[in-house]
């Protein structure tokens, strides 16, 4: 073979060889994994924790709204994949160059990944390596109340009941007492609640609005927050059957 062709070969091998990393530097400077399903590094708990400690990034989960209630990383902001999670993302996270720590189902890696791209949010840093079990076996873990209508009708406290649907929704129809705060950008969510101690009951129409307004309260600093399960449908039957 001609000389010069194979000293061409060899140089372009070594080229591509060095414009191809195996690994990607993360935002602390180490190496790590590239995930070989999203395209997003695959962070390991310390890694993790050390980048949500910066207080320049926002924590989202994206499993479902009864997942997310059980058990959830202390300040997390929860909007569910399986949901209109595009609708949501825009209008609680509206800067798509907002830094991004993320906790995914196994199954959802794929799609969350890929749809995050597809949005424009580009800042992604990276995902929890064994998503929430593998924060459930060393942190510290928050949790909400999720109450079913039958049981919020039988509370002894009344509370205040935050109707989370858009006013349109709640000109049509809304539970006697019940404040209409729509969900709104993160920045401004829950601006005209007090933080004196009294018990919040959430809803919205079916209960995934309510998840995301109640991750949003907690991050805010609401102690006393309670999600109503299926929304004023659920609350609308209750009603009726008494």
């Amino acid at each position: 073979m001609n000389k010069v062709l194979i000293t061409t070969i060899i140089w372009g091998i070594l080229t591509c060889s060095s414009v191809l990393p195996a690994q990607t530097k993360s935002h602390l400077g180490q190496e790590v994994p590239q995930s070989t399903v999203t395209g997003l590094p695959v962070l390991s708990l310390k890694q993790f924790k050390k980048l949500r400690a910066q207080g320049d990034v926002v924590v989202l989960d994206t499993r479902s709204a009864d997942e997310f209630l059980k058990g959830f990383i202390p300040g997390a902001i929860t909007i569910g994949f399986k949901g209109p999670f595009d609708t949501f993302l825009a209008e609680v996270i509206p800067n798509r160059n907002q830094k991004l720590l993320l906790v995914i189902e196994q199954e959802d890696h794929t799609a969350v990944g890929e749809r995050l791209v597809q949005l424009g949010y580009t800042a992604a840093i990276g995902v929890l390596d064994g998503g929430m079990e593998r924060w459930k076996e060393r942190e510290t873990v928050d949790s909400v109340v999720n109450l079913t209508a039958q049981k919020f009708g039988e509370r002894s406290d009344p509370g205040h009941i935050v109707d989370v649907r858009t006013e349109k929704e709640f000109d049509k129809g809304h539970i006697d007492n019940a404040m209409n705060i729509p969900l709104s950008d993160f920045a401004n969510f829950g601006n005209t609640l007090k933080k004196d101690g009294t018990q919040l009951y959430v809803h919205c129409q079916s209960g995934y609005r309510s998840a995301v307004a109640v991750s949003i309260l907690r991050a805010k600093g609401f102690k006393n927050v309670c999600n109503i399960q299926g929304g004023y449908k659920a609350l609308k039957d209750e009603i009726k059957e008494n």
